[in-house]
């Protein structure tokens, strides 16, 4: 009976055996290689879903025969607990030996081991990983790069196993002596220029806020430094560069600054776009989001990263979906900046989705997939200085803006007044100013209420909008006073508008009882010194005006800064 279950058993083993060896997948080839090889055709694969397996099984023959080819486009299986064996063989057919390096190009494995056979003999080994000091690594790069030399005729079987609590993503490549060197860098020179640009957009977002101040700029120069420490941290750079010995502290950084990427986008978003006037829905939406992630980011040292990965991954969804929305609101409510805001986010949000469904192990991991998150972020950037390029533009023409009136304000008169006065100091130059206001304003104020005198103003705004012509513009300098600067216009035709305005405001029903008086001055009235002289000119003139009797237009003369003279017919246009 002892005999037939050994014949049994051996016929087990031998039916295993010549399985495995049928099912087993194809050797890489290589005489010389001088190119790269996707490894991925050539893997058998083997979950250890309760870690029962480990270095001593390596020359167990039911061990070997329970790995399977790899029969799908790549080995990426998601946020997976398990413990994953992949096994491929090298074979050096050409007549001397070659040596070659193989890559598993995704940087954030927990635990990588590898050992290296040649027929039953172990011939190298290495344990390394993502949570070990990075000087584990046989070759220091960011991702794991592992050599071999491959004698002549020589066939060799690496065995790796990898564990992680994020996702699990084992891409696999073969490099040739002189191939992985031009591909690295390549590699490094594409992340020079990608982190330098974000330095150099963090610079400049830096000196905009300092001459405006305002906190969309401060908003985003956090989300910059947040997300780019991410990516760094993201694609292996930070713990190579930056804590080589602290593998424990890079697990721990990726999700804090993860989240407060996600926190500082919200914030920089809906300040950009003024989303608590647009919509207070989404503006409580994303404060109760950040609300929400501020406690994962306290929990981050305490939990660690296995736990907190798959929530982050989600709340990141939910995040962009806010941030779109935001976008969509904002574009339909005629914000200028949202079209390139919503441009910036439709990119990043393709990249992310191609990188997430391959972390989900629903696409194949591949440059494309692997990468969407840099490319998508790269894009995204662009587009986003574009619309912070329309919002700096759109803040500018709002500081100039009087918000009563829609008129230009002081600020803007004052400096284009001194542009156009500095035109005017040649000789062929003309250069008219009127300066008006609104006559026993302050009457009209306490007989009507303060809200029927900002409605005269508004009023005023649209009259002088309706019927001043370029070049000249408006301006409500303060209070009820206006100005109108006009360049290239002769003192006649500044005169013949001043009375056309005038006679505007006194024949509107819309405006009461309400008149105004002008004072009118041009360039060649005489030799002004400066642009404050040539105002105070104009403000003399509208004075004269005033003393005229109101509701009439006077102009500028030189001898009355020594000896006042009554208005005549001449240069006054009585009502």
């Amino acid at each position: 009976m002892a005999f037939w279950k050994l014949m049994l058993a051996s016929l087990c083993f031998a039916l295993l055996t010549l399985s495995q060896s049928v099912q087993a997948a194809a050797p890489v080839e290589i005489d010389g290689l001088r190119s790269v090889i996707d490894v991925t055709p050539h893997l058998d694969i083997l979950e250890d879903t309760d870690y029962q397996f480990s270095e001593t099984d390596l020359r167990d023959a039911f061990f070997d025969a329970r790995f399977e080819p790899l029969y799908r486009g790549a080995a990426n299986y998601g946020f997976s607990k398990s413990a994953w064996w992949v096994r491929f063989s090298v074979k050096n057919s050409g007549d001397k030996a070659d040596k070659v390096t193989f890559k598993l190009d995704y940087p954030l494995l927990d635990y990588v081991d590898v050992w290296v056979f040649s027929g039953k003999e172990l011939i190298q080994s290495w344990e390394t990983g993502n949570r070990r000091a990075f000087d584990s690594r046989p070759i220091g790069h960011r991702d794991f790069l592992f050599p071999l030399t491959v004698e002549a005729g020589e066939q060799q079987t690496i065995y790796m196993r990898v564990r992680t609590d994020g996702p699990v993503n084992i891409g696999l490549s073969l490099y040739g002596q002189h191939s992985l060197l031009p591909k690295i860098e390549l590699e490094y020179l594409a992340f020079g220029a990608y982190f330098g640009g974000f330095l150099l957009l963090a610079l400049c977002i830096s000196l905009l806020y300092l001459v405006d101040r305002h906190l969309a700029f401060l908003y985003y120069l956090t989300y910059i430094l947040s997300y780019s420490s991410y990516m760094m941290a993201f694609n292996g750079l930070a713990f190579q560069y930056l804590w080589p010995d602290a593998p424990e502290f890079g697990q721990i950084s990726r999700p804090i600054l993860l989240t407060l990427s996600i926190i500082f986008l919200l914030q920089f978003s809906r300040s950009l776009l003024g989303i608590k006037s647009l919509s207070p829905f989404l503006h409580r939406a994303v404060t109760g989001l950040q609300l929400v992630l501020m406690p994962i980011l306290l929990l981050v040292p305490f939990v660690g990263y296995g736990a907190l990965v798959m929530p982050l991954a989600i709340l990141n969804l939910v995040a962009l979906g806010l941030v779109l929305a935001m976008g969509v609101t904002a574009h339909l409510r005629g914000e200028a900046a949202a079209r390139y805001y919503l441009m910036a986010w439709s990119v990043f949000l393709v990249g992310l989705l191609l990188y997430l469904l391959k972390v989900f192990g629903l696409l194949p991991h591949n440059f494309i997939t692997h990468y969407g998150f840099q490319v998508g972020s790269f894009f995204e950037f662009i587009f986003l200085s574009a619309a912070l390029g329309v919002r700096v533009k759109q803040l500018r023409h709002q500081s100039h803006i009087d918000t009563l009136t829609g008129l230009a304000n002081r600020r803007h008169f004052d400096e284009e007044l001194q542009a156009e006065f500095n035109v005017s100091s040649r000789p062929e130059a003309e250069l008219s100013l009127l300066v008006i206001d609104v006559d026993n304003f302050k009457d009209f104020n306490d007989q009507f209420g303060h809200a029927a005198g900002d409605e005269i103003l508004r009023h005023l705004g649209e009259v002088f909008n309706t019927q001043i012509r370029r070049p000249g513009t408006a301006y409500r300098y303060g209070g009820e006073e206006f100005t109108v600067l006009l360049p290239r216009t002769s003192k006649e035709a500044a005169i013949l508008l001043a009375e056309r305005l005038r006679e505007q405001v006194a024949g509107d029903p819309a405006l009461k009882t309400v008149s105004i008086s002008i004072g009118v001055v041009n360039c060649h009235d005489s030799k002004f010194a400066t642009a404050a002289d040539f105002f105070d000119a104009g403000d003399e003139a509208l004075y004269r005006a005033k003393d005229a009797g109101r509701n009439c237009v006077a102009t500028y003369r030189p001898q009355a800064k020594d000896q006042p003279a009554p208005a005549s017919a001449a240069d006054t246009a009585p009502a």
